[in-house]
């Protein structure tokens, strides 16, 4: 019987060449893919060894059986963390049975195809964003190695997603996907300005004529869309004042982009960009909020730079009518939410379940916060409530998991903390984020602890009760350009 086991084995791998250890990593991973999620991105699927499992997965070898070879054993590595670590710190928590991580089975598979340019600039841009995170989790002794390799990759991606876009047939996708990767890379790297150049310039991109026949077009090209707008719209919490949205978007070198646009959609063609994006029901499930909610921290911000700005509209009550919608809007989550009644959490693992009920709480306590501090002015013992359940949320997933809770929320919250209790979640909740390579967070620790120095030395000198004391953390004298993710 062992012999005609071994017979039957030999027979079965006969004429296949031998997988590198990256296909086998991959797909490994993509064996929990819920059926119907995926989608084969590189032909020769036949060849699949993991085909005889029930569920689908793809084959990372282009037509022709081209073998995956990175340029060092340097780069392997590097590749190996992408898969491993980053992609997994990129979502708060992996959700098995519901849809795909993009950054661990999209990203990684379309950029080892290596053929177009649009392809290699998303393989480099991952490289680099991969050093950069692994550069910030140490030792010490190879910093300098992978900071030397992060370069080198980013500009190798930079100059790729040029040679794309100046290409007749552009890949669009795939060099949208890059952009979006090289702006993480520098979220990770934590001492670049440029995220705002690549935001803008993705955007731009998904806007120009030709780019995209259908946003839709495929799970890879969705999740990369979804994501640019989630970016966009928590970048825009971040702005001190508002931007002409008359500037024409122009797509440049990544080095010479403007400012990023204000958030809202300025133009009726953003608006139908922005609108079918938000159509799709798994909108906002990468950064653990939902389609609702997104669009609320949006109106607020788009009220917030018309206030600021002196642009409101004729109408005296246009704000409060926008105040009242999300209030509306807040409430019937909230209620949802007491009656486990919301789409977006997952009933069949209590474990994830918990945990997409804690992001999502701390993501609605949060946006009663922006609202009330953005358009409002209140005090922060207004708000005092609403912070105390967000960190109270925030301790309760790093109870039951070591993903990487959602930044925004935590830090809407924490920057409004006065009382005891609530810094010292808030503390435990800046301890935890700081142990996953990410070097926005070194710049995100020194903000939130100079609003709380700032507070308690203005109530030494005014001796004012601390919660009456509302410290806008974008006037603290730091370098506030940061992206919330």
């Amino acid at each position: 019987m062992g012999a005609d086991f071994c017979t039957a084995v030999k027979r079965t791998w006969e004429g296949h060449p031998p997988l590198a250890s990256d296909a086998v990593d991959l797909l490994i991973s993509e064996c929990d893919l819920a059926e119907g999620i995926g989608e084969r991105f590189l032909t020769g699927a036949s060849q699949n060894p993991f085909s005889v499992f029930p569920v689908r997965v793809e084959s990372i070898l282009s037509n022709g059986g081209r073998n995956i070879n990175h340029a060092t054993n340097e780069d392997r590595l590097l590749f190996h963390h992408y898969v491993d670590h980053v992609a997994s710190i990129m979502v708060p928590f992996e959700n098995p049975h519901g849809p795909s991580n993009p950054w661990k089975v999209f990203y990684p598979s379309v950029s080892i195809r290596y053929l177009l340019p649009g392809e290699k600039a998303l393989y480099h841009a991952i490289i680099a964003h991969s050093a950069f995170n692994m550069a910030n989790l140490g030792p010490d002794n190879a910093t300098s190695m992978r900071l030397r390799s992060a370069t080198k990759h980013y500009n190798m991606s930079i100059q790729y997603v040029n040679e794309s876009i100046g290409s007749v047939n552009r890949d669009s996708a795939s060099t949208l996907a890059a952009i979006m990767t090289l702006m993480m890379a520098e979220v990770y790297s934590g001492q670049s300005e440029k995220w705002k150049h690549h935001l803008r310039g993705a955007w731009a991109l998904l806007l120009g004529p030709h780019s995209f026949e259908s946003w839709d077009e495929s799970p890879f090209t969705r999740f990369s869309i979804q994501s640019l707008l989630i970016v966009r719209i928590i970048s825009g919490t971040a702005l001190g004042g508002a931007e002409s949205c008359s500037r024409e978007l122009g797509l440049q070198h990544a080095s010479s982009y403007r400012n990023v646009d204000t958030v809202h959609p300025c133009n009726s063609r953003d608006l139908a960009y922005t609108s079918s994006i938000l159509s799709t029901p798994e909108f906002g499930f990468t950064i653990g909020a939902q389609k609702s909610l997104l669009e609320c921290i949006s109106s607020i911000t788009d009220a917030k730079h018309k206030m600021r700005s002196g642009m409101t509209s004729d109408d005296p009550f246009d704000i409060d009518l926008t105040i009242s919608r999300v209030l509306s809007c807040l409430k019937d989550i909230r209620m949802q939410l007491e009656g486990n009644n919301i789409a977006e959490i997952p009933e069949n693992s209590s474990l994830t379940q918990n945990l997409a009920r804690y992001q999502l709480s701390a993501f609605l306590y949060a946006t009663y916060i922006y609202l009330y501090r953005s358009l409002l002015d209140v005090r922060p013992r207004r708000v005092a409530k609403y912070v105390e359940l967000v960190f109270v949320n925030t301790h309760a997933f790093y109870s039951e998991s070591k993903g990487n809770f959602s930044l925004w929320p935590a830090f809407i919250a924490a920057v409004e903390a006065y009382t005891e209790y609530d810094i010292g979640l808030a503390t435990e909740w800046l301890e935890q984020s700081s142990n996953f390579g990410l070097g926005n967070r070194r710049k995100i620790k020194q903000i939130v602890e100079n609003v709380w120095i700032r507070r308690d030395l203005l109530q030494l000198e005014t001796n004012m009760d601390k919660g009456l004391i509302a410290i806008d953390w974008r006037e603290i004298g730091l370098d506030t350009d940061i992206l919330l993710v």
